[in-house]
């Protein structure tokens, strides 16, 4: 054989084995509920890879190979997922127990590229119809490439280097991922630890305070939350409310998670536990998929342009315009104008009006006051009630503290519900609003508040 053909065949041969590499170069890894796939690829600059969909990429410089190594989140056992992440305190924990099964994949992806490597040698000898020993010269060539950069991308691995990630894809979603890696396991649990050892103390307030209210049969008890942003502290917040204020359901205007991703969905089981029903309208921070797991819970009703009837109380709800694409910015001047317009062709439709009107963004529901008794939104992160042309405009302010982005402000966002208090009104033959709770607990420090608001049922007719 000549130099040139030699030097042609040799050049085919490391190609084709990494085409071959690039294609089929991947294992799947199931670690504790998570299930991922590891592949390789050639690129300019060594790196390890994380694909998260929708949200982005994480992506570190890891080793100095010109090799890419890839790990793509493809689904996830939420059940298994929240018992582990109980279980652990920081993300080196997690490291050390994820560590065997990773160690496995890795071995295996190696063995395949190896094989891979044959493969693609078979593949040229089929081509140029080599000799035996000419396939058997190419195959130890190609092995030997593989073997050097394999070993160069082990040796040069540094984990460390996910301590500065980089990420590629949604803005807004960059600084809760990253953190999550960082912090965000060890200050969940903290912070939980610290609801836990509140509760006590929670439950007797609660008590005494329930003791003022009336214990007529007729009284309705509604508990108005938002913006729980996937924090699952908040449930512990809602759950001791739902018990010691026995609260007939709940109507909850949005943003129940950050991104909408399958990452965070593991809180949406949590509602079933409640033994109340759940009125819900997306915010802008939900998504189609939070949507849909949403509505597949028993107790879980939700609402987008329909009015239903609960305890004798009519609820109008709908959501936000950003909910049902894949983004997660909020809803601008002219979606929520768009909305308010369609809020107000739906009002002239109803043969009855609403009791209450919810909805996620204030801004939506601008000028529709005096049109309904009570309007409820969410959003602003901030709780908050104000009269203003007969109609009470009641904002929940954030059950889950703004989630992690409030558990890493400096600035102390409090968990914060609303309970609405509705008696019944003999002349008007269904209930009335009687009196409000605003409660926060305080995210940064041990106390409570909670403020009792009565009206006058006579001006709210």
């Amino acid at each position: 054989m000549n130099w040139k053909r030699a030097f042609v065949i040799c050049i085919c041969a490391v190609l084709v084995t990494f085409v071959f590499i690039n294609t089929f170069a991947s294992v799947m890894l199931n670690l504790e509920g998570v299930e991922l796939s590891l592949s390789l690829e050639l690129a300019q600059k060594g790196s390890t890879t994380i694909h998260l969909p929708p949200i982005g990429v994480l992506k570190a410089y890891t080793h100095s190979a010109p090799i890419s190594l890839n790990i793509t989140l493809h689904n996830i056992d939420l059940d298994l997922l929240k018992i582990v992440i109980e279980s652990i305190n920081d993300k080196y924990q997690l490291i050390s127990i994820v560590k065997e099964d990773v160690q496995k994949a890795i071995k295996l992806l190696v063995i395949k590229t190896l094989i891979l490597s044959v493969v693609g040698s078979i593949f040229v000898a089929l081509i140029f119809r080599l000799t035996k020993r000419e396939f058997i010269s190419y195959s130890v060539v190609s092995l030997l490439l593989v073997v050097v950069l394999l070993s160069w991308t082990f040796f040069s691995y540094d984990i460390a280097a996910f301590d500065k990630p980089e990420y590629f894809g949604t803005l807004k979603a960059a600084p809760w991922l990253i953190d999550i890696w960082n912090k965000g396991i060890s200050q969940i649990n903290e912070l939980g630890e610290q609801l836990k050892n509140m509760s006590d103390g929670i439950s007797m307030v609660f008590s005494r305070l329930d003791n003022l209210a009336s214990t007529e049969e007729s009284m309705v008890r509604v508990l108005h939350v938002s913006d729980i942003h996937n924090n699952p502290a908040a449930f512990d917040f809602m759950e001791q409310i739902v018990q010691n204020f026995s609260v007939d359901f709940v109507i909850d205007t949005g943003d129940f998670t950050d991104y909408g991703t399958i990452l965070e969905d593991m809180v949406i089981k949590n509602l079933s536990k409640l033994p109340v029903d759940y009125i819900f309208v997306a915010g802008n921070h939900d998504s189609p998929n939070t949507v849909e797991m949403l509505s597949a819970i028993e107790n879980v009703t939700i609402l987008d342009c329909e009015m239903i009837n609960v305890k004798g109380i009519n609820i109008l709800g709908f959501s936000d315009v950003s909910s049902k694409a894949l983004r997660i910015d909020s809803s601008d001047e002219v979606d929520n104008l768009k909305l308010n317009l369609t809020i107000r062709d739906k009002l002239r439709t109803l043969s009855e009006m609403p009791d209450i009107l919810a909805v996620h963004d204030p801004e939506a529901t601008a000028g529709l006051t005096g049109l309904v008794p009570i309007i409820l939104n969410g959003h602003v992160h901030k709780a908050s009630l104000k009269e203003e042309n007969g109609t009470l405009i009641i904002n929940a302010g954030t059950t889950g503290a703004a989630g992690i982005r409030g558990i890493q402000s400096k600035n102390d966002i409090p968990y914060s519900a609303i309970l609405l208090y509705f008696k019944n009104d003999e002349a008007l033959k269904k209930p009335q609003l009687f009196a409000a709770d605003i409660i926060k607990i305080s995210n940064l420090k041990a106390g409570f508040q909670v403020e009792r608001i009565f009206f006058d049922q006579e001006d709210r007719k």
